[in-house]
Formats: C-alpha cells, sequence, structure tokens
C-alpha cells in the first residue's frame, strides 16, 4: 500500500507572505527616511552656519576689544623692561567671551529687561550681569592655576586671596565692562531698528539729501 498523501494540510505559504509584506513596508519606510534625509541635513547645515556666524561675529568683536586692551597693557610693561606675550590670552578670552554672551542672551536670566524696560536700563543691566560673569571667571582662573600648584582646593582658594592683587583685578574688570557695555549698545540699537540694520547703515555710504535748503539763496 502507498501512503495517500494528506489532503487537509496544503503548503503553508504565510511565511512568505509575511516577508514580503515586512519587505514591502521597509523600503517605503527607508524612502520616506531617504526623502527626509537632505532636509534635515539642509536643516541642520543652516542652523550650524547660523551658529556659526552669530558665535563668529560676537567673538571677533571682543578679539579686537581684548586685543587692544592687552596691547596697552604690553606697551605699559615695556617700558618697565617686563616682557608680557598677550595673543593666547586674547584669542582664548574672545571664545569664551563670544560663546557666553550668546549662550546667556539666549536665557530669561539675560534678556528680563529687554522689553519691560527703556534701552539703557536693559544695557546697563547686561553690562553690570556680564562683568559679575566675567569676575567669577577671573577668579576661576586664577583658583585653577593655584590648584595646579598646591594640589588641593582649601589651599588654592587660601593662596588667591592672599596674593590678590585688587588694583589688576579692577583695572580688568573696568575694561571689561565697557567690551560689555559697547556690545550690548550694538545689539540693543539694531535690534530696535531691526537685526542687521545698523550694521548695514555702517557699512553704506551717505547718499544725496533730497529737499534740503541748506546752502540756498533765501
Amino acid at each position: 500500500m502507498h501512503p495517500q498523501p494528506d489532503r487537509e494540510s496544503p503548503p503553508r505559504a504565510e511565511p512568505f507572505a509575511k516577508d514580503a509584506v515586512e519587505s514591502a513596508g521597509g523600503s517605503r519606510q527607508h524612502g520616506r527616511d531617504a526623502e527626509r534625509s537632505p532636509e534635515t541635513h539642509v536643516r541642520w547645515i543652516a542652523i550650524v552656519k547660523r551658529e556659526l556666524k552669530e558665535v563668529g561675529l560676537v567673538t571677533a568683536y571682543f578679539l579686537v576689544c581684548f586685543g587692544i586692551i592687552l596691547t596697552l597693557k604690553k606697551l605699559f610693561l615695556a617700558d618697565y623692561q617686563i616682557a608680557f606675550y598677550a595673543l593666547s590670552v586674547t584669542v582664548i578670552s574672545a571664545l569664551i567671551a563670544g560663546k557666553v554672551v550668546v549662550i546667556l542672551g539666549k536665557t530669561r536670566v539675560g534678556t528680563r529687561f529687554d522689553i519691560s524696560q527703556p534701552l539703557g536700563v536693559a544695557v546697563v543691566y547686561k553690562t553690570l550681569l556680564y562683568t559679575v560673569a566675567a569676575f567669577v571667571a577671573l577668579f576661576g582662573e586664577s583658583l585653577f592655576h593655584a590648584y595646579r600648584e598646591t594640589g588641593r582646593i582649601g589651599e588654592a582658594i587660601v593662596s588667591v586671596w592672599a596674593h590678590r592683587d585688587a588694583h589688576a583685578l579692577f583695572a580688568k574688570l573696568i575694561c571689561v565692562a565697557l567690551a560689555f557695555m559697547g556690545y550690548h549698545f550694538y545689539a540693543a540699537i539694531d535690534d530696535r531698528l531691526g537685526e542687521g540694520t545698523l550694521r548695514r547703515m555702517l557699512a553704506s555710504r551717505r547718499g544725496p539729501t533730497t529737499g534740503s535748503t541748506r546752502g540756498t539763496p533765501s
């Protein structure tokens, strides 16, 4: 006798159909990801360019300000035959100040008086706020160098406080405060006129004045 084929158990094709459906779904998902990928890249590139431009302009401003300040310091010390190299200090200080200004400018603490108070009050507030931050940064820098020498944070604090130079510290803070004030005045006026308007005005020439009666005989 020959065994009879089992008619009640036909070949199962479900796994193949399931694989085909999953493959089709994966292809559609891959197609959607491929469509979104260029848009995402373009958006991220635009964000990076905007951040680099914003931070770069602010950093360039502080680079010029700190460069002038430290160059004057170098010239003053030259009369006493004291060598002073300020390039690395200028670049690092400008980079830190530029990034801090951009970050604080997007927080509530840095913009709390931009709308509710006059321009002058907002500028003075920001100048004081950023000067306090500069004082903390200067103290932190001195503390870091003292910690590297002593190896203990308590001794480092005592060393920095004992060897502090109040006159040099206040001179640095005054120079930094003036740099911050100049930046915030410029940024506030440019914001009131429209972003980029003041920069375009400074880079453009004055056109011919129409309707002027200056110099015309009456």
